[in-house]
């Protein structure tokens, strides 16, 4: 797992190193909207820690599609390609929870994705105005889990809060619809990512989140799913 990250972060350097002595336009482009995620490790976990509850709860939430960002500068090499590095984000989190009159008792899990990696475009049509482009990233991703456990009884209360992290590779192809004005472009890109999954461990200890029913296995992030979102493109004369 490890060699892979390394190889994957190499060849983003490898790539954006490049761009030193092609090309001669550089752009900057911000996206923001919505994607998905398979998390099937931890939305069973989420139904085990339910199945212990002393009363019967429920699931109010399990990682739906939620946000989802990014950043990245590209340089222009040819007429139809372009190519760069930049930073990807994304978030969502499960919740169960129970409460009668006696007290209540609730566990959430919120997870985060980083991905820093490289970016390469082609232009499939263009015209005075309106582009379609193909593109896809080849990223690291550093995942953060945060998994809380609360309950009140009778007034008296307690809590346990965990930290889990994992690194993984992970690659997005997509498109994009973007539309010219002088320097400044809009539209929106909508695509498919696949985590190559990361094996979650502790934050304090390095211990691995295991599976409650098979100590042999470890449980994985996984933010395999498809994101749409709106884009703005900026045009930039370094």
């Amino acid at each position: 797992m490890r060699k892979r990250i390394i190889y994957t972060i190499a060849l983003a350097v490898l790539l954006v190193s490049a761009q030193n002595s092609l090309g001669q336009d550089w752009g900057l482009t911000f996206s923001a909207g919505v994607a998905s995620s398979q998390m099937n490790d931890l939305k069973y976990l989420q139904e085990h820690i339910l199945s212990t509850y002393p009363v019967e709860g429920k699931i109010t939430s399990s990682f739906p599609p939620f946000t989802s960002a990014s950043i990245t500068m590209f340089k222009q090499l040819y007429d139809h390609i372009r190519i760069g590095g930049g930073y990807s984000y994304s978030t969502t989190g499960g919740k169960s929870s129970y409460a009668d009159y006696s007290g209540d008792i609730s566990t959430e899990m919120n997870a985060t994705s980083h991905r820093l990696g490289a970016y390469l475009s082609y232009l499939v049509l263009g015209g005075d105005r309106l582009d379609l482009s193909l593109n896809g990233s080849l990223e690291a991703n550093l995942t953060s889990l945060s998994l809380q456990s609360y309950y009140e009884i009778l007034n008296y209360s307690n809590g346990i809060s965990n930290n889990y992290r994992s690194l993984s590779p992970s690659v997005s192809a997509g498109g994009e619809l973007m539309y010219t004005l002088k320097k400044i472009s809009l539209g929106m890109e909508a695509g498919y990512l696949v985590d190559l999954k990361g094996d979650l461990k502790d934050t304090d200890d390095g211990d691995p989140l295991v599976d409650p029913n098979d100590t042999e296995r470890v449980l994985s992030s996984d933010w395999t799913g498809w994101y749409v979102r709106l884009k703005a493109l900026i045009w930039l004369k370094l």
